[in-house]
């Protein structure tokens, strides 16, 4: 018998209620934790036999954390940067602060967001909802011999990069590890003497988010 999992699908809109549903058919007998602020968003999933909890997404980080509470997966499906944006709420007592992002060269269709963070993406047009991850683009059959988590991996300049690889849980589903997020918040909370620009991002072999923190 497969073990257990317990993923935490943070937002119920339309792609987090999708998300709950898609892990629960793919393995019926993980723990599915489903957070949104909204409780008539949270009703998207009530027919599923998920946890649903009406709170936001990164105080129930907080939560787990204090709690000493894990979960194997988390999948964001919020309209910010859900990793940085835990890492940051964390860092604040030492002096962390959103940091700007200086320009960054040849990645592929880069876009600022209102609030500065930088989402990268190979594909131009919107990707099928059910996408795979294939080597070979699902739409045009283009080879991606780099995915876009290493080329986030290897960017060169006055800062630090790290990443934090978002991986396939299911089709159209995306989510990193709990424990990849908790261990870079212990690694940059040694840095906090720094004065290094280090960008955080969160990505697959396609779509990035990246931001910046300073202390």
């Amino acid at each position: 018998m497969k073990p257990t999992l317990t993923y935490l699908v943070t937002g119920c809109g339309r792609f987090g209620s999708r998300a709950a549903a898609t892990l629960f058919q793919k393995n019926p007998h993980s723990k599915i934790i489903v957070v949104d602020q909204s409780k008539r968003a949270l009703r998207r999933v009530a027919h599923l036999p998920v946890l649903t909890k009406a709170c936001d997404g990164i105080a129930y980080l907080r939560h787990i954390l204090s709690e000493d509470q894990g979960v194997d997966q988390v999948i964001p499906a919020v309209p910010f940067h859900l990793a940085f944006e835990f890492i940051l709420s964390q860092l604040k007592p030492l002096g962390a602060t959103r940091g700007e992002i200086p320009p960054l060269h040849g990645l592929p269709n880069p876009s600022v967001g209102r609030t500065g963070d930088l989402y990268t993406s190979f594909a131009d047009f919107l990707c099928p909802e059910d996408c795979s991850e294939p080597l070979h683009c699902s739409v045009t059959g283009e080879h991606r011999s780099e995915p876009l988590f290493r080329v986030l991996m290897n960017l060169e300049g006055p800062f630090e990069s790290k990443v934090i690889r978002s991986l396939q849980l299911g089709q159209g589903v995306g989510g990193f590890r709990f424990e990849r997020l908790i261990n870079l918040t212990k690694e940059l909370k040694k840095k906090k003497n720094s004065d290094r620009l280090i960008l955080v991002s969160t990505a697959c072999r396609c779509h990035g988010v990246t931001s910046a923190l300073s202390f």
